[in-house]
């Protein structure tokens, strides 16, 4: 039987193949740069936060800021060297991520979200007595997960990406202890996304177990020779899967702000 290739490992342009190799090159850990600095102050905050007395808990939002900042740094320094070898796209991690210019789009997107979201909470959780640094740690590892997300050219990345902006999401929604407002829309948007990441995790198996890999590129060849040869088989495989994600990115939970304008 004829093994599938991946001739091309973008999104419908023409991108330069991945190494494929059990060791990571130089060229991984470039493209993956912007999340990996996000990580190291996500981790950073949370550390710092231990040894911050009180009246100094603001830090923690610069800190988070200043992440940002590099993290930007990071996808600009991956743009130029893609335009520098003028490539549309680079692969890496043996095929599992992509970065091209609709990912460094996102990137962009995301960051300039996050910055908005960090100047604008430190008055707001000084004012709810709940300046703590996880909230600004937890909102760096979402973004993480964005990035994975937009990136992502493997059911396994994408699908590590999606939790881990939804798990870091269900904590900042109940981050007011206090609120009991807050914890119920937690607990609801929490009971939400499982069952619905249930489905979606049960479309991307079946996914697997009709073409036998993860990767984007072999799942959508395989499937359109399979579909071609047997009607539409895999169709409601393709529902469900998507039906998976419909119930969370539609239905926005009550949150801590809810209950901020309802006093």
């Amino acid at each position: 039987m004829q093994r599938d290739s991946l001739p091309t490992t973008g999104r419908g342009r023409n991108k330069v193949p991945g190494y494929t190799s059990q060791f990571f090159t130089g060229t991984d850990y470039l493209m993956s740069l912007p999340i990996i600095l996000l990580t190291l102050f996500a981790l950073g905050i949370l550390l710092i936060d231990l040894m911050l007395p009180a009246e100094w808990k603001w830090a923690n939002a610069v800190t988070a800021f200043v992440g940002v900042l590099f993290s930007a740094a990071g996808v600009y320094r991956v743009q130029s060297a893609l335009d520098h070898a003028k490539l549309s796209g680079q692969s890496a991690f043996m095929n599992s991520m992509v970065m091209d210019h609709f990912a460094i789009y996102f990137f962009y997107l995301f960051l300039a979200g996050t910055a908005i979201a960090i100047l604008t909470s430190v008055r707001y959780m000084e004012i709810e007595h709940e300046h703590h640094g996880e909230f600004y740690a937890l909102i760096l590892f979402s973004v993480v997960g964005m990035m994975c997300m937009a990136s992502g050219f493997d059911v396994v990345l994408i699908f590590i990406g999606l939790e881990l902006m939804a798990i870091s999401t269900y904590v900042l929604v109940g981050f007011l202890r206090t609120d009991r407002r807050s914890n119920e829309a937690s607990l609801k948007y929490l009971l939400l996304g499982a069952f619905s990441s249930g489905i979606f995790a049960y479309g991307l198996s079946l996914f697997y177990g009709l073409t036998g890999s993860t990767n984007l590129v072999v799942i959508g060849s395989r499937l359109a020779r399979q579909m071609a040869a047997n009607q539409d088989h895999a169709s409601p495989v393709a529902i469900v899967a998507l039906l998976g994600r419909q119930t969370p990115t539609r239905a926005r939970p009550p949150t801590s702000l809810d209950s901020c304008r309802s006093r």
